[in-house]
């Protein structure tokens, strides 16, 4: 087991690519804490799978909105206060709500932004003290398509969040690096209720929208995890600073 002994955070993980990774991680040998907010029941589920993988697999579900920075110290300050460290972080907590440009309403701009970019900074801020004092540590953030690659009309604010988070990975892989704490960043692309709200909001169908990635399919979130497990382990240890894009070839 690659993550064995490892204390890991999960942000965003009741659903979709978070919940994968969250159940993998456990298998892989890490206590997990699950962090979410929009669906306290999913997230309590997806806490009892991780207890069912084993007993001690579980930090603890955090309902938790990663926007505001008292909650996230109260989340990481009640991890730290128990196990004494924490070795993973996943920045993967977020929201969309497919908008054309000039439809956006300010509260929107601040709420996706404060989600998807602060909500990163917040978290990552909460932990690399911890992380500086043991000399150690792994801080995977999420990125996605749209911050790559001009996209389809509806997610202005939504990639400009994920562009400031590619920014963000870089400038703190650099400044962290003399600590040992390696940050990367995933460019994921599954099924979930996010890819259904756009294709709902451009009028596409899953075949349509599965025809656009050169592999030829569209993933399930489940096959997003061993991405995050390999920045999670030992095996990217001379690795940082990187963004991976796990698209299908959507972006090549």
């Amino acid at each position: 087991m690659r993550l064995k002994d490892k204390v890991a955070i999960v942000t965003g993980s009741s659903r979709g690519i978070g919940k994968a990774v969250a159940i993998q991680f456990a298998r892989e040998g890490a206590t997990v804490a699950v962090v979410a907010l929009s669906d306290p029941t999913a997230a309590e589920e997806v806490g009892n799978t991780i207890k069912g993988i084993s007993p001690s697999s579980l930090a603890g579900v955090f309902i938790t909105d990663v926007s505001r920075r008292p909650a996230v110290i109260s989340m990481t300050q009640q991890i730290l206060e128990r196990y004494g460290h924490i070795d993973i972080l996943v920045n993967n907590a977020g929201i969309i709500k497919p908008t054309h440009i000039w439809d956006i309403p300010e509260e929107q701009w601040d709420k996706v932004v404060g989600v998807h970019l602060k909500g990163t900074f917040n978290c990552t801020q909460a932990v690399i003290k911890n992380m500086m004092e043991k000399k150690s540590g792994k801080i995977i953030n999420v990125t996605a398509p749209s911050a790559l690659r001009a996209s389809s009309a509806g997610v202005a604010d939504y990639a400009s969040a994920k562009g400031g988070i590619i920014a963000f990975t870089k400038t703190a892989a650099k400044e962290l690096a003399p600590f040992h704490i390696n940050v990367n960043c995933i460019c994921p692309v599954a099924n979930t209720r996010m890819t259904d709200s756009l294709m709902e909001f451009r009028h596409t169908t899953r075949e349509e929208h599965a025809s656009r990635y050169p592999l030829g399919w569209f993933a399930e979130p489940e096959e997003m995890a061993p991405a995050f497990v390999f920045f999670a382990s030992r095996d990217s240890d001379y690795v940082t600073g990187q963004v991976l894009a796990v698209d299908g070839g959507l972006t090549m």
